[in-house]
């Protein structure tokens, strides 16, 4: 069955959301948090949320009690991709390097992993890392930070996200398809989705969402491998979140927009503003963060949940 596109004026879509009650209520700005020039990825731990500053070349640390900046780790400029295990992680794309931060005493370790690190991912008990450059995924030891095997990936991997038993890689530029790997033989396989440059991941109710650098989002079934709906929505959409309120956010950094959709059909529930060049979504301490990334703020949100 082919995929079922969604094209729909925005506009239309939230009025008639909103008058037969499916969009839920509009989320509220509870803080405007100054991290450093371009906000770029974030990622919670126990504790604290973490910023990567692209511009700033830092790594800043939100403490969620008092939306307060409480400590600021020297990363250099290129920081963007960031993931939180035991550790931080973060990958610069400047310098070809993975850092692994200490959360509790702020060192840094400097792992050389080549190219242009993309996205950062932790899972079945190591960190992964996209090579855009190099058209590699490489695996590093969480524990040892060194690098145990390169897994070629061709085109330019993107981002990142472990579910169903594999983990999912992105492509950017011209491809259309998606790679799905085995974290334990390192096989590869290619899904077609249909979108140009199907970037940003996320897996909810058993599909994965795919975003491209563009306007469009698929959701594919993972069993079989095929695209069960598209919405076109935006102009340059980024990361996406689950957030507490049951709907999925998808930010545009060209609109400086969030797309709140439904997390079963993908349709277009609302929009709202997100910041100036909203970039990431994240969903934590009961709140949803979103990087500013051509401006210096988090915006945090609370959606009534």
């Amino acid at each position: 069955m082919p995929a079922m596109t969604l094209r729909v004026p925005v506009a239309a879509v939230v009025a008639v959301a909103t008058t037969i009650g499916l969009a839920p209520s509009q989320p509220r700005v509870t803080a405007r948090i100054a991290t450093g020039r371009s906000p770029c990825e974030s990622a919670a731990t126990t504790r604290a949320v973490w910023v990567a500053n692209d511009g700033a070349g830092t790594l800043a640390r939100i403490d969620p009690g008092t939306n307060r900046v409480t400590a600021r780790i020297r990363t250099g400029r290129g920081s963007c991709a960031i993931a939180a295990g035991a550790k931080i992680w973060v990958g610069n794309y400047r310098t070809g390097l993975l850092l692994r931060v200490d959360p509790r005493t702020s060192k840094v370790r400097r792992v050389a992993v080549g190219g242009s690190p993309f996205d950062v991912l932790v899972a079945y008990g190591s960190t992964w890392v996209t090579d855009f450059d190099d058209g590699v995924l490489t695996e590093v030891d969480a524990r040892t930070a060194r690098v145990t095997r390169r897994i070629t990936i061709g085109g330019f991997p993107t981002g990142l996200l472990s579910a169903y038993g594999a983990i999912w890689v992105g492509l950017g530029r011209a491809a259309t398809e998606i790679v799905r790997v085995d974290p334990r033989s390192g096989e590869a396989r290619r899904i077609d989705v249909g979108l140009q440059a199907p970037s940003h991941l996320l897996a909810v109710e058993g599909r994965i969402w795919v975003v491209n650098d563009g306007d469009a989002i698929a959701l594919l079934d993972p069993d079989n491998d095929q695209v069960l709906t598209v919405t076109h929505v935006g102009r340059t959409l980024v990361q996406p979140a689950l957030a507490p309120d049951g709907t999925v956010w998808v930010p545009d950094k060209q609109t400086d927009t969030i797309f709140r959709l439904s997390p079963a059909t993908g349709r277009l529930l609302d929009s709202f503003p997100g910041g100036n060049g909203a970039f990431q979504a994240l969903r934590a301490f009961g709140s949803m963060w979103v990087t500013s990334y051509a401006g210096t703020k988090v915006w945090r949100f609370s959606t009534g949940r």
